[in-house]
């Protein structure tokens, strides 16, 4: 596997030029090991290097050049999931997902690793998902699969097993996908609250409540969002509106680059950052995003862009959906929810802390005040609420296995407290949940954070 020319050099870094993960950061770590039972895969299959401890000794073999990249070695690195819990358990302050990713961004330029699933991954990386066209285009094919005779013949190839394995997972796990024209955020318009509008300008739209904004904040619809789950994005925008926020939604907005960083194509991962800092430049109280890997990619505008002043007050504008409504403050919801078919008995939600909303970007109790405060609801944690469910991106269709050891234990957790609805604020956590709940017959529905807010907010025409 290791590139020809790249062995490694007693003394000298196999890691070169920019980008190079920080010596400091991996000395940082003192071996202390209050991470490995925070870390999903040292939990499942119990060795050193398949922890955050051991994975860090490996980083930093290669930069000391103790050791060259092997398939062994590189192995280690990929089955990490990134999820953060490592972060969240250091004392020390290892900055352990810059690390990885800056390490897998230089494994990823000098080491070969030519299988077709990977050439199939970086095609989608670099050609559909920073074009919003062509993500569009895509969203209007898996569409054709879901309905009528193109859905008749992937039924049948995935069947007689013609599919290949990562196929058929993505076909199970993509939600229905709305006509294009009904993905249009502009449809909001028609369901504002009185007083409210929409004003159309050269930079995008901008959403403006009726009196004085509480606060002006940019929306980043996320080209996951946007494309397969438009209806929570437009929920996000009503509700901000609700809660007395204008809304501009820039054009020229673009993917945060999340997947790009993880599975190390740096180098695309900067540009996509530069660019979306300079679409939210302006006088945005906050930077909002309803998606928590988008959002904390989005934070980590500064770190990539790295002396960059523009990036870094960007990225500290950058808040999550629930931050913002929890701040601002919503009206009080007058009809209170309840289980589907008993008025009598109280909606049971489920809390799933997504990895990169609870360990990247440290939000935890908005989210949680938000549901508590409407009425009928009986909000619940998850066991282990934090724990990954083993989406992580595209993790879930190339490391299937590990990825359903996390996904198993989550469903285990959610059929133990038997709730109405799970909530997860983050597309992949979502798809990957479902599918797993699908395949166990589980009775629980699956929502955004925002779809349960918008339940106790009923929106008719112009709010009515």
């Amino acid at each position: 596997m290791s590139a020809p020319g790249v062995p490694a050099s007693e003394g000298r870094s196999w890691f070169e030029g920019e980008g190079s993960p920080s010596q400091a950061g991996l000395e940082a770590c003192i071996h202390c090991g209050l991470c490995m039972t925070a870390c999903p895969t040292y939990r499942t299959l119990r060795t050193e290097p398949d922890s955050p401890r051991g994975r860090v000794y490996l980083m930093r073999g290669l930069l000391e050049g103790r050791i060259a990249p092997s398939d062994e070695l590189v192995t280690h690195l990929d089955r990490c999931l990134d999820c953060r819990a490592c972060e969240t358990a250091c004392p020390a302050g290892v900055p352990y997902s810059q690390l990885l990713e800056a390490s897998r961004a230089q494994i990823e330029k000098r080491v070969r690793r030519a299988t077709p699933l990977r050439l199939f991954g970086r095609w989608v990386l670099a050609q559909v998902m920073p074009d919003r066209g062509r993500m569009h285009l895509a969203a209007d094919l898996l569409r054709l699969s879901q309905a009528g005779p193109l859905a008749a013949v992937a039924k049948a190839a995935d069947r007689r097993g013609l599919l290949p394995a990562f196929a058929s997972r993505g076909l199970a796990m993509t939600p229905p996908i709305a006509p294009r024209g009904e993905r249009a955020l502009e449809r909001v318009a028609k369901h504002l609250p009185q007083g409210a509008r929409l004003d159309r300008q050269e930079d995008g739209l901008v959403f403006r409540p009726a009196g004085r904004p509480k606060a002006r904040v940019a929306f980043h619809t996320s080209c996951v969002m946007e494309t397969m789950y438009a209806e929570i994005n437009h929920e996000t925008v009503r509700l901000l509106v609700l809660a007395g926020a204008e809304v501009r939604v820039p054009a020229s907005q673009g993917c945060c680059g999340a997947l790009h960083a993880h599975a190390g194509d740096r180098d695309r991962a900067v540009r996509l950052a530069r660019g979306n800092v300079r679409a939210f430049a302006g006088d945005a109280d906050y930077v909002v995003s309803n998606s928590a890997g988008c959002g904390a990619a989005l934070r980590d505008a500064g770190h990539l862009l790295d002396g960059d002043e523009e990036a870094a007050v960007f990225s500290g504008r950058v808040r999550d959906v629930s931050e913002v409504l929890d701040e601002l403050g919503l009206p009080q919801a007058e009809s209170p929810l309840h289980a589907q078919g008993d008025p009598s008995r109280p909606l049971t939600v489920g809390y799933h802390d997504p990895c990169h909303l609870a360990h990247a970007q440290k939000v935890r109790e908005a989210p949680r005040r938000l549901l508590r405060a409407l009425p009928g609801v009986r909000l619940a944690d998850l066991p282990n609420s934090d724990w990954c469910c083993g989406s992580a991106g595209i993790y879930n269709l190339v490391q299937p296995d590990l990825a359903d050891a996390q996904l198993d234990q989550k469903l285990d957790g959610i059929e133990a407290l038997d709730p109405d609805v799970v909530v997860a604020s983050n597309p992949g956590c979502l798809m990957h949940m479902r599918r797993g709940a699908a395949g166990r017959g589980q009775r629980a529905l699956y929502a955004h954070l925002v779809e349960v807010l918008g339940a106790a907010y009923p929106a008719g025409p112009h709010g009515a």
